[in-house]
């Protein structure tokens, strides 16, 4: 049940999003869709994983001796390198999903324009 209401408030969220940046640039929804989508993607993926290029900034800012009094913190051990992690969730579906959709309506609504 968790991860149908999960999957329910991506979906909507995802389409709101788009809904706001197509009237925003007074575009069709359909314009920024695929865009929106993959934005979504990728929030989503760098959110659920661990271990990354941002964990590594933290743990390296944390470590460093920088000799900023106000921001000097002292490590007294080394913290050990967290593995690259990744966790596939259903709001990551939907994200794809949508982009899926969203590619091939484009590409449907679009085709006499591509083609022609």
């Amino acid at each position: 049940m968790k991860k149908i209401v999960w999957s329910v408030i991506s979906l909507i969220l995802i389409v709101m999003a788009n809904w706001g940046i197509a009237k925003l640039f007074n575009n069709h929804f359909l314009d920024w869709s695929i865009l929106t989508g993959t934005a979504a993607i990728i929030i989503i993926r760098f959110f659920n994983s661990s271990g990354g290029i941002a964990s590594e900034f933290a743990n390296s800012k944390l470590q460093s001796g920088n000799q900023d009094n106000d921001l000097q913190v002292e490590v007294l051990t080394k913290i050990d390198k967290n593995e690259q992690s990744f966790k596939a969730t259903p709001s990551l579906y939907v994200a794809i999903g949508y982009t899926i959709i969203a590619g091939i309506s484009t590409f449907i609504y679009y085709k006499d324009i591509i083609f022609h």
